[in-house]
């Protein structure tokens, strides 16, 4: 990948009257990367998707695309394509009609926009309904056909408003594969706002956590997830385990806490250091939990009592009471070779390496 950047936010600030909604946003997106902005509702991820696409100005700081400043730069001049989470095709025009129709603006001839968007229907696997109106098409349908609407102007630069948070939790799964397919197979430069974090993390080459007009973290899926920089970013990606407790032991490579509720917990190095006595949050995610028979023993855990489980298919969501310690804890299916009723008495055990330690106020280091 050339190392050329597309897209450089630097300190964007914007405000709504007295309200600053994004401060201090500083991103560079490279060429053809795949860029996620996640967080929940209200957090920013939307105005400043809006920011880029010209339709709202930054209050403070540059926006560049491909190297130019672009603050006051009308949409039409930005060369972008972008869809949005409601469809928002004309009802009077055929497929065809709404694909083109951004060609038809540009002045390109009726015969190589009658091209273009026969090849784009074909990249979005829909030539079969050019001459249909919207009205005629599926929830999925429609929102492939925005997309193919996007695309067919060739933009460098494609934005996406939380394009399939309408559509039911299966046409959700097609369609972000068909995102991921045709990313791979077209490579344009796009940003994705969501606050879907499985969304973010199956498609994206680096995601961007935002939780109140800032950005918590920025990093690739693997890194959110496994190292996130907060507390916040951990509890908003995946389920977790949250625990509270005092640090015991300060070793080398090594930390020990006592939880509220009796527990001993061993973690191995963290991020960040901790002192003998400092109060902590322990996170440990459900999916990096082995349950086992009660009568074998292991060094980092604890027995206690499955006292809620629920079959999902490809795993088990088990709930466990070790004393006063309530765990949840994700079973595979591959796994459960151990009698998963209700009331069995089960061990709980997790690798020192998948604790994560967190100080308990927003300390000031």
């Amino acid at each position: 990948m050339s190392n050329m950047i597309d897209v450089e936010l630097r300190n964007i600030e914007k405000r709504f009257q007295n309200n600053v909604v994004v401060k201090n946003f500083n991103l560079q997106v490279e060429q053809g990367e795949f860029v996620s902005f996640l967080g929940p509702s209200g957090c920013g991820k939307t105005t400043t998707l809006n920011m880029i696409a010209g339709f709202l100005e930054p209050d403070g700081g540059d926006l560049l695309i491909k190297g130019k400043r672009m603050n006051g730069v009308p949409p039409y001049k930005r060369e972008l394509g972008m869809v949005f989470q409601t469809y928002s095709l004309f009802p009077h025009m055929t497929v065809a009609e709404n694909v083109g129709y951004g060609l038809k603006l540009r002045k390109v001839g009726k015969a190589e926009i009658a091209e273009r968007v026969e090849r784009v229907l074909k990249l979005v696997k829909l030539p079969q309904v050019a001459d249909r109106y919207p009205k005629q098409l599926s929830g999925g349908q429609r929102q492939r056909i925005a997309i193919a609407r996007a695309l067919v102007i060739e933009p460098s630069l494609l934005l996406l408003d939380e394009p399939l948070s309408n559509l039911d939790a299966k046409l959700r799964e097609e369609l972000r594969d068909e995102l991921k397919r045709l990313h791979q197979e077209i490579g344009v430069t796009t940003i994705f706002v969501t606050h879907d974090q499985e969304e973010a993390l199956s498609l994206s080459d680096r995601i961007v956590v935002l939780n109140d007009g800032h950005v918590e973290q920025i990093g690739t899926p693997a890194e959110i997830y496994n190292h996130p920089a907060s507390e916040f970013v951990h509890t908003f990606i995946g389920k977790t385990n949250k625990l509270t407790g005092k640090v015991t032991e300060v070793g080398q490579d090594r930390f020990t806490v006592l939880t509220d509720s009796g527990l001993v917990i061993e973690t191995a190095a963290q991020r960040q250091s901790f002192d003998v006595g400092q109060e902590v949050h322990v996170f440990i995610r459900p999916e990096k939990i082995r349950l086992f028979p009660a009568e074998e023993m292991a060094a980092n855990g604890g027995v206690g009592q499955l006292v809620m489980t629920s079959f999902l298919g490809a795993f088990t969501e088990c709930e466990v009471r070790i004393g006063e310690q309530l765990l949840s804890v994700k079973v595979q299916m591959m796994e459960q070779d151990i009698d998963l009723r209700q009331g069995q008495t089960v061990g709980c055990s997790w690798n020192r390496e998948d604790v994560l330690l967190m100080p308990t106020e927003r300390d000031a280091r």
